[in-house]
């Protein structure tokens, strides 16, 4: 009977429940007021932190997510940039294929040539009579060396045109009908946006279909006798892009995902090497042609993993570009670093909490409550600044990546573009071409300059120098325009302080130029250093327009500028931050840009530990 009543669950309970008041009434009362408090101290911060990894485990999902959009909008101004090289290789080949027709002379004689005009319906075909053209001394209806040349030339389709009663027909073509077929006798009609730019004797730039697919082309009319007998034509295939495949090849995105292109037929035209295995059904590639741009998350019936795929639409390849990842393989790391991370805070928090509640009194408990708000603000700027650092260095690391790459061939134009100035006529319109090719490469081998100045990792090595000294030092590395009222302020010029010299005047000179812009040449600068306390204090200012509030917020970001496209990298007071910063000092800045408010300026004062 005894036994079956120690079965029973309420008669288990009432039994515990006697053993623990006759092993509490062994502690003191302070004791046994503590264990309830720390119970209900353990059971908040488990809430709480389980809380905590819940949302951020959403936002993780949230931060992948955008991280795909970002990629895809990178993506597609590759592909944006592809198709304004395109174009501007249209524009090139057309003034070359016109300088070589003109050079081997067109001769139009009174032979006739009979053609059939080919049109998209067959039942509109007809037989044309053509003036028997000669390029040189080859018939060109019966000949393709020139246009085949062309292409061999300049690697782009080349067509020349006749001018009939129909429109225009293609007398001469590399364009293939099929792989054994030259679209001869194929015509552009007279109701074209291409016949009526060329009859209005004005060339033609732009996307056209050209007999079985989208080229970027470029057409001029053809003159004899200042009359338009025909016109010339020069594209390539939109969709060909060997090289954009190749560099897309080369991007991963995180630890699993990548890039690939596909169709409208839900073809990958594009795909990369970490594509081994299908990840998705067709239904997917299908949801996302209908969606056209967007981001989809779904489970995987190949592995059962969970997906993330983000995609935009490309209307002028007519293609898709999209950026995916495994959802798990790029948040578990980050949250089995997040859960030990809350254990490890959590477990310390109840231990701090209950040696406090135990030995603290009542009235020093306000005082424990303040110092754990000014902690949380201490964590939370711990954790901004952390955020801010792993974003600069992943900046950083994609930023040498590209100047490395994009260095080498552009020193090889920068000086084959020198080689052909010297080989080249002054007075020449291919001199002033080349000119500015070198003059572009100039620039872009300075941008790189940049990016690889922010991305490098600079050891201070600090010298003590005289400030006078120093002064003057930051006085010859510039050149100051005459018409700018310059300033030069130094106190206690004998005092010794201690920097690293050279990446110090590489700060103040990149702020006094920027100040010579702000004044547009025309105004006021100062500059000045001094000793305050333990600090030496610079200050730059000029009485320019000032920089607005927006502005100050992204002042020292990478990439931010609010100079005019062209006339700056960005990168300027990034690198002056990350000066100042490893010199363990700090950089603060003053403005007004609203004349309503009083005299415009700004002011950039620097403190450096002495």
């Amino acid at each position: 009977m005894q036994a079956k009543s120690l079965t029973n669950p309420r008669r288990k309970a009432a039994v515990l429940r006697r053993f623990l008041r006759m092993r509490m009434s062994h502690f003191s009362i302070k004791v046994r007021i503590f264990i309830p408090i720390l119970v209900i101290i353990i059971m908040s911060v488990v809430s709480i932190t389980g809380f905590s990894v819940y949302v951020s485990r959403e936002k993780l999902f949230e931060q992948v997510e955008n991280y795909l959009h970002i990629e895809v909008k990178s993506l597609m101004q590759m592909f944006e940039r592809e198709h304004e090289l395109k174009m501007a290789k249209a524009i090139k080949d057309l003034r070359v294929m016109h300088t070589l027709f003109y050079q081997k002379g067109l001769r139009v004689t009174d032979e006739k040539v009979q053609l059939t005009a080919r049109f998209p319906d067959a039942s509109q075909n007809r037989t044309v009579s053509l003036n028997r053209w000669y390029l040189g001394d080859v018939p060109l209806h019966e000949d393709n060396e020139f246009v085949d040349s062309i292409e061999r030339i300049l690697g782009s389709r080349a067509t020349i045109f006749q001018k009939s009663d129909v429109g225009f027909v293609r007398i001469s073509t590399n364009i293939m009908e099929s792989s054994d077929k030259r679209a001869i006798g194929t015509v552009i009609p007279f109701d074209s946006p291409i016949a009526e730019s060329i009859e209005a004797e004005d060339k033609y730039f732009g996307r056209a279909y050209v007999v079985n697919d989208w080229y970027v082309t470029g057409y001029e009319p053809i003159y004899h006798d200042d009359e338009i007998v025909g016109m010339l034509f020069v594209g390539a295939r939109e969709k060909d892009l060997p090289e954009l495949a190749l560099k897309f090849m080369k991007i991963d995105i995180g630890a699993s995902g990548y890039p690939f292109v596909f169709d409208n037929q839900g073809k990958i035209v594009i795909n990369h090497p970490r594509a081994e295995k299908e990840w998705a059904g067709q239904e997917i590639i299908d949801a996302m042609i209908e969606q056209k741009e967007g981001l989809l998350r779904f489970e995987s019936s190949v592995d059962g993993e969970n997906k993330i795929v983000a995609f935009d639409y490309f209307p002028q390849f007519e293609l898709y570009i999209a950026a995916f990842v495994n959802q798990s393989d790029e948040v578990r790391p980050l949250m089995r670093q997040l859960i030990l991370g809350s254990v490890f805070v959590a477990l310390l928090i109840i231990l701090i909490l209950s040696v406090t509640v135990y030995s603290m009194t009542i009235e020093r408990l306000s005082g424990y409550l303040e110092t754990i708000k000014s902690r949380d603000l201490e964590l939370a700027s711990a954790k901004d600044a952390l955020q801010q650092s792993e974003k600069l260095a992943t900046m950083g690391q994609l930023s040498a990546g590209i100047a490395h790459e994009v260095n080498n061939p552009l020193g090889v134009v920068l000086m084959y573009s020198h080689l052909l100035l010297e080989d080249c006529d002054p007075s020449s319109r291919m001199y002033k071409d080349i000119e500015t090719i070198a003059t572009q490469a100039s620039r872009c081998k300075t941008i790189l300059s940049g990016l690889l100045n922010f991305a490098r990792k600079n050891q201070v090595n600090k010298l003590e120098v005289r400030l006078g000294q120093f002064v003057e030092s930051v006085q010859k590395s510039l050149i100051m325009p005459k018409t700018v009222r310059f300033t030069i302020t130094c106190h206690q010029p004998d005092d010794v302080i201690s920097l690293d010299e050279g990446q110090m005047t590489q700060v103040f000179v990149n702020l006094l130029n920027n100040s010579i812009d702000a004044v547009k040449s025309q105004g006021d600068i100062e500059f000045s250093a001094a000793l305050e306390d333990d600090a030496v204090v610079f200050t730059v200012a000029d009485n320019g327009t000032g920089i607005s509030p927006e502005s100050q917020k992204r002042l020292f970001e990478p990439f931010f500028s609010t100079k005019e496209m062209g006339k700056g990298t960005g990168l300027g007071l990034a690198i002056c931050y990350g000066i100042v910063k490893m010199h363990s000092g700090s950089i603060a800045v003053e403005t007004n840009a609203d004349p309503a408010q009083g005299s415009t300026f700004t002011r950039f004062i620097i403190k450096l530990p002495i």
